[in-house]
């Protein structure tokens, strides 16, 4: 049991799966002087035991991918600024195809490698497409890889203003598994020039614009597709319409880095880095939804663990690898991060899979 406990924490710590060991940059581009939201946004990694770092733009160069590749997440927000921000690559401004408008290229490149990125603030889509509505196709930057199929309205520019002076409240989706704050409000009575999107099939809404006589209630304003989570929130300003609540910003980023750790923002066909004391052993595919496949060097008996991200044993026998070859059903596995463990003789292999349903 002893040794049992022992291996647990090992891993724990060697994969990250400790708060304290997953990493997350919160990067403000944002020259409105709203950088004391961003701060928040600290704060409620730091109450969440989280590691982060912090980049303001206003005072700094914007972050190379040198200087992003060693964080697992990248919170990006624009807070109320959408003007010149150096989210955007424009240097194709045609927005349709491959190398039209998309992410500067160092937050390609770490969204490419399948790293986790949360997207928000009020008016970035209309810093690169200007006022709604506009409709995006495949091929475009935004349906292909935000997972946004329309760009509807803005808050406030788009509303009946005889009823409504921006958006007031944002609820959460039927849809949202993963958050717990079934409510969202600001600072302010309302937020102006709020984003409100229709989504792509692959896409999930998290939440919606409301009330329910709001002229856009029920268009989107959080949602994630894949790896990259797009909101419309400005989530540093949450609070009960007239003052900032911490607690909402709190609990709000607890549960989307809480799922980011537990693998739910994955990016297809690009895996989690396998790491190995082994490296002929492999475990493919990663993400993996029905089977996974375990290979050793040469067909052997091997012993199989794999845990869940608390460190509950959920799967633990003796396997024959005929041919070298190991299928694993996973119809009892849920979504999330699993860590596995192989030893074969005086070889062994630890690692870490996903699963996706």
């Amino acid at each position: 049991m002893r040794k049992n406990l022992l291996f647990i924490a090992m891993f724990l710590m060697t994969f990250g799966i400790a708060n304290a060991q997953y990493k997350v940059l919160v990067v403000d581009d944002d020259v409105n002087g709203s950088s004391d939201e961003s701060f928040r946004i600290d704060t409620a990694l730091a109450h969440a035991n989280y590691q982060y770092s912090h980049i303001n733009i206003d005072t700094n160069a914007a972050p190379s991918y040198n200087d992003l590749k060693d964080y697992d997440m990248v919170i990006w927000t624009t807070a109320n600024d959408g003007v010149n921000l150096n989210l955007w690559d424009i240097s194709d401004t045609a927005g349709v195809g491959p190398g039209a408008i998309k992410f500067n290229a160092a937050l390609t490149q770490f969204v490419d490698s399948g790293n986790v990125v949360w997207i928000d603030g009020l008016d970035f889509i209309y810093d690169i497409y200007g006022s709604a509505p506009d409709d995006f196709n495949a091929g475009d930057f935004c349906y292909d890889v935000l997972g946004i199929d329309n760009y509807v309205a803005q808050s406030h520019g788009d509303d009946t203003l005889s009823t409504f002076n921006g958006l007031e409240v944002a609820l959460k989706a039927s849809t949202n598994t993963i958050t717990s704050v079934d409510s969202i409000k600001w600072k302010y009575s309302s937020v102006w020039w709020a984003d409100a999107f229709d989504v792509t099939s692959s896409s999930t809404v998290l939440y919606e614009m409301g009330p329910s006589n709001y002229d856009f209630a029920g268009k989107t304003s959080m949602l994630y597709n894949q790896n990259i989570i797009t909101s419309s929130l400005r989530i540093g300003a949450l609070g009960d319409g007239s003052n900032y609540d911490q607690s909402i910003i709190d609990a709000l980023v607890k549960d989307i880095v809480d799922a980011a750790v537990a693998g739910t923002f994955v990016k297809t066909g690009i895996g989690i880095n396998e790491v190995s004391i082994n490296t002929t052993f492999k475990a493919y595919p990663n993400p993996a939804s029905s089977l996974i496949t375990f290979e050793m060097p040469i067909a052997k008996s091997a012993s199989l663990v794999i845990y869940d991200i608390t460190g509950k044993v959920i799967f633990n026998q003796n396997i024959n690898a005929t041919s070298g070859i190991y299928n694993l059903d996973l119809s009892s596995f849920n979504s999330g991060m699993y860590i596995y463990n192989i030893i074969s003789g005086n070889s062994s292999s630890t690692g870490k899979f996903s699963v996706v349903k």
